[in-house]
C-alpha cells in the first residue's frame, strides 16, 4: 500500500532530473575541418559555482594531421590569451568540457548563479586556419 502510493511520485522525480539532449550546433565547415558548439553549465556545488560555456567541438575530416589555430573571439575584439592551437590526428575529434584541458575547447557564456546577474556573452570565432603537418 505503501509502494502504491509512492510510486508516482518516484516517477515525477526521474521526469525532472532528465535534461533534454542538445544537438551539436555547426558553426564553421571546409575540407579539412567542421566546428560546431553547444552551451552547457558547468556546476561546481561544493564552492558554489555555476557557469554556463559555450563547448567547442572541432573534427578532422581529412587522413592528415592538422595543426588548427583560432581565435576564440569575434574578428576586430581578439585578444592574444583568446589564441587556441592544437594538433588533430587524421579523423580525430576534440571537444570541450568542464574538465581541465590544456587546449581550452569553451568559451564562458554567463555567471548562471541564482544571486548573480551578468551580461550573456555570444559565441564568435576568428582566424580560423589549418596546417597540414606530417
Amino acid at each position: 500500500m505503501i509502494l502504491k502510493g509512492l510510486l508516482p511520485i518516484f516517477f515525477l522525480g526521474i521526469g525532472f532530473n532528465q535534461t533534454p539532449t542538445q544537438d551539436w550546433i555547426p558553426y564553421y565547415k571546409d575540407k579539412k575541418i567542421t566546428i560546431s558548439y553547444l552551451s552547457k553549465i558547468c556546476e561546481d556545488q561544493q564552492n558554489g559555482f555555476a557557469f554556463e560555456y559555450y563547448f567547442i567541438q572541432v573534427q578532422n575530416l581529412t587522413e592528415q594531421r592538422l595543426i588548427v589555430n583560432f581565435n576564440k573571439s569575434p574578428e576586430g575584439k581578439n585578444k592574444e590569451e583568446d589564441q587556441v592551437a592544437f594538433v588533430l590526428a587524421p579523423n580525430e575529434v576534440k571537444t570541450g568540457s568542464c574538465n581541465y584541458s590544456p587546449v581550452k575547447l569553451r568559451i564562458y557564456k554567463t555567471d548562471r548563479r541564482p544571486n548573480k546577474s551578468s551580461q550573456v556573452s555570444s559565441f564568435a570565432l576568428s582566424k580560423i586556419s589549418t596546417i597540414e603537418v606530417n
